[in-house]
């Protein structure tokens, strides 16, 4: 038998999988749970340094027992819970005829999950809870920048400030907006109102009409094409429910007829309106509050 031959039958422990056999009991609230401390310790700088502590004099059997637990102050056990949940899996016993909401991954689950990984510092529990809830569709834009303004949750904060920007302030829950910090719901208003003036303006006050080189009846077509105005654009600004942005209602206007305006006039008019901006301003309004809001929020958090 070769060296070479014997050193390749010694066994080796695994790095990633050979687990201490030790479990510590924990306590949230008024919940024992009896877990094993490796496993925590590998996912949890927090827990890594808590069992790491000596124990001694009066800690010597703390989380040896249920009757000498270590106590996890501040906590709710139903987050703790999601937590375990996500760590080891969630056992289904035969006395639970409904899966629990808190089993599936639906919002309250997760935002536990976030809150947990946030505490002890478990990577891979934050990960997993920001990844699924970022499109989850039961997820409320309101608590969507809640949860950017208390996680530190950069990459939301443009997408889910612009996609509130676009609700009806009417549509959103006053207390859900009680709930947004103050300096995100003072930016909010603030863009919302430049945008309603702005719009409003717009569809009181009709664009210049253009005339056309060919034109025979411009006094007709300047008529014509603010009739057309009123009737089309400006109802789309100021419509009571539905939100229309201004790219939509260009792109509306190009492919309207709005004969009697004879094709050259128009043409030149709509192009004008195109040209001027005016119907895409609200984007630059909102770009520009982002970039402000962007950085108060940076400092914020």
């Amino acid at each position: 038998m070769t060296w070479s031959s014997v050193a390749s039958n010694i066994l080796q422990r695994s790095a990633a999988h050979y687990y201490c056999s030790e479990f510590v009991v924990l306590q949230v609230q008024s919940q024992l749970y009896h877990v094993p401390a490796d496993l925590l310790a590998r996912r949890s700088r927090v827990f890594a340094n808590l069992f790491s502590l000596p124990r001694t004099g009066i800690r010597l059997d703390e989380g040896c027992s249920d009757e000498s637990p270590i106590v996890l102050h501040g906590h709710s056990s139903a987050d703790f819970d999601c937590l375990l949940d996500h760590i080891f899996g969630r056992i289904q016993t035969d006395t639970m005829d409904e899966p629990s909401q808190m089993n599936t991954e639906s919002v309250p689950f997760l935002i536990s999950l976030l809150k947990m990984g946030a505490v002890f510092d478990i990577e891979v529990a934050k990960s997993h809870a920001i990844h699924h809830l970022e499109t989850h569709p039961d997820l409320h834009l309101t608590t969507k920048i809640q949860l950017c303004h208390r996680f530190r949750i950069i990459a939301w904060l443009s997408p889910t400030f612009k996609a509130l920007v676009s609700q009806p302030i009417e549509n959103l829950d006053p207390s859900a907006l009680a709930q947004i910090p103050t300096y995100i719901l003072h930016a909010l208003i603030q863009v919302k109102h430049r945008i309603t003036t702005h719009r409003l303006t717009l569809a009181a006050v009709t664009p210049p009409a253009i005339e056309g080189f060919s034109c025979l009846t411009p006094v007709t077509c300047a008529l014509e094409w603010e009739a057309a105005w009123k009737e089309g654009p400006a109802e789309m600004l100021r419509h009571p429910d539905i939100f229309y942005p201004g790219r939509d209602i260009l792109a509306e206007l190009e492919s309207a007829d709005i004969s009697p305006v004879c094709s050259d006039c128009g043409e030149m008019s709509i192009s004008n309106v195109k040209e001027s901006g005016c119907l895409l301003m609200e984007e630059s309004f909102v770009e520009v509050s982002v970039r402000d809001f962007f950085s108060a929020c940076v400092r914020a958090i």
